[in-house]
């Protein structure tokens, strides 16, 4: 099938002074930082959220999801417009969307109005996401090129993390909603440097692909809907099977419309450039594993040490030690052997830091802090030495002036692997602690047992009306909820070192060259 000829070469960039790319890098980095934080800090607000707008655990859930839902389902078609229109139009869009909502969600009056600014405030991040990646990738000349994508890639994964830091901070003086209203100031903030910095890049010859764009948001939106629905309302509920058959469908439909499309949006026999390939698969179990973890332990961290928020955001700081050394180590070996050994490396040394966390994490509440420091600082390692080589695949995967789309696909990506890692290591985490509770909760009435087979959370919340015989509550439930992380945890690990196997055979010797990329457009097109 012929395809729309296509430049080969990356748009005319504006040559930047070394003062202007700094900026530019600072700029960017902010914006990537806000909307990855955008989920990560609320984590540590949730159980004052729960307090303040008498949110149920469903809820809570959608509070987190509906970011994450429409973030992934309009990335694609985000990237698309950005290519077409203009990367600093959509940029500023994007933050003003995101801000917008942000402070607007700050003083929600219930949960009804909280779960929709934060789906507004998803629209804004998905605007923002791919560009900040493109922007950089074009502003730096190739010889630091790898520079830009290793700081993006660093900001990309510390960026949950120092939310959380953030966010404990804030609400060790002030109420959840100034975690909001921070993170809306700051994005419309830098809406003025982005206009001054960021080039427009746009080729109006590029087509929108409205039905693509389409089929893209019905097969993310429905199959990361039924994955967020899954562990609350059961696998085989209707509504769940209806929205993943909607997701497949989508799916299906997207890469039927991209093969026989005149003007492919993303041409899916892109995907035999075992680069992208790879860089694809690194980036998903990456964040699979990663957004599960950033989830689920700031929790435990509260609910079975009894830490404060700003504690057990403090207790993650060990992640970023690690992130920095895994990148200085992948800049080294992909220079030596190509991206294929840090990507596979990083994936089996985070599978291998999972591994170890949950061996401390066995011990229930006499868990060892330091086997499962140990575990955080390995896995913080393999994170930082993944995420720039998969970047990297990905982005060099697609054509120059596809860059915003290159962005986007490893957005994708990362957004699609988080939702899945969230919905099942929570759904693992739940199934194995309501198996380790039932017996202290046999002798219960049904509705307290309903309460505590809810979750740990409101197991103490139980525990606590229940006076001194409720302290034999509030242990198990913290020993069942040490017992299901750990279980999850075994379950990141083994999807992590299968991921690392399938790497290590897909991708490429070496990294994707400029050349082969050519080629391989050459052959698809003819």
């Amino acid at each position: 099938m012929k395809q729309e000829p296509q430049a080969a070469s990356a748009p005319t960039q504006p040559v930047l002074t070394p003062g202007q790319l700094r900026a530019l890098l600072i700029v960017l980095c902010a914006g990537l930082a806000l909307v990855v934080a955008g989920n990560s800090a609320l984590s540590i607000a949730l159980p004052n959220i729960a307090a303040d707008l008498e949110a149920d655990q469903s809820e809570l859930t959608w509070i987190i999801d509906a970011y994450a839902l429409t973030f992934a389902a309009l990335l694609l078609t985000a990237g698309i417009a950005a290519d077409r229109v203009g990367r600093r139009t959509i940029l500023v869009i994007g933050l003003a969307i995101f801000g917008l909502a942000c402070v607007g969600s700050a003083f929600s009056p219930d949960t009804t109005w909280f779960i929709a600014l934060r789906a507004l405030a998803g629209v804004g991040a998905a605007a923002v996401f791919p560009v900040t990646l493109s922007a950089l990738v074009d502003a730096y000349p190739e010889d630091r090129r790898t520079f830009a994508i290793g700081v993006w890639s660093g900001v990309s994964s510390a960026g949950a993390v120092a939310g959380t830091i953030v966010a404990g901070a804030l609400l060790e003086a002030f109420w959840w909603g100034s975690v909001q209203l921070l993170f809306g100031v700051v994005a419309l903030a830098i809406i003025v440097p982005v206009v001054f910095l960021v080039a427009q890049h746009r080729n109006r010859s590029l087509s929108l692909d409205p039905l693509g764009a389409l089929w893209s948001i019905v097969a993310l939106a429905g199959l990361v809907f039924g994955v967020v629905e899954g562990p609350q309302r059961g696998w085989f509920d209707p509504l769940t099977l209806a929205s993943l058959g909607v997701g497949v469908v989508g799916f299906i439909a997207f890469i039927s419309h991209q093969l026989r499309s005149q003007a492919p949006s993303l041409d899916v026999r892109l995907f035999k450039n075992r680069g992208l390939a790879a860089g694809s698969i690194i980036v998903t179990v990456q964040f699979f594993a990663s957004l599960g973890f950033f989830v689920l332990t700031p929790q435990y961290l509260q609910i079975v040490l009894q830490y404060t928020p700003l504690g057990s955001a403090l207790a993650l700081l060990i992640i970023p030690l690690g992130v920095g050394a895994g990148i200085g180590s992948a800049s080294v070996l992909t220079k030596r052997f190509g991206a294929r050994v840090p990507g596979s490396l990083g994936l089996l040394l985070m599978g291998t830091g999972f591994a170890v966390f949950a061996v401390g994490l066995a011990e229930g509440l006499d868990a060892s802090l330091w086997v499962m420091g140990a575990g955080v600082l390995v896995f913080g390692v393999g994170f930082g030495m993944g995420i720039t080589p998969g970047t990297e695949m990905i982005i060099e995967g697609l054509p120059a002036e596809r860059r915003s789309v290159a962005s986007a696909v490893n957005d994708i990506t990362r957004e699609v692997g988080g939702v899945l890692g969230i919905a099942i290591l929570s759904s693992i985490l739940v199934s194995y602690y309501r198996a380790d509770i039932r017996p202290a909760i046999a002798a219960l009435p049904d509705q307290v047992r309903q309460v505590v087979d809810s979750g740990a959370g409101a197991a103490l919340g139980v525990a606590d009306s229940f006076g001194p015989d409720g302290e034999n509550l509030a242990n198990a439930a913290r020993e069942a909820f040490a017992q299901g992380l750990s279980a999850s945890m075994w379950f990141g690990a083994i999807i992590l070192g299968i991921a690392a196997v399938v790497t290590a055979i897909v991708a490429p010797r070496s990294a994707t060259s400029a050349e082969g990329i050519d080629a391989q457009e050459q052959e698809i097109s003819s």
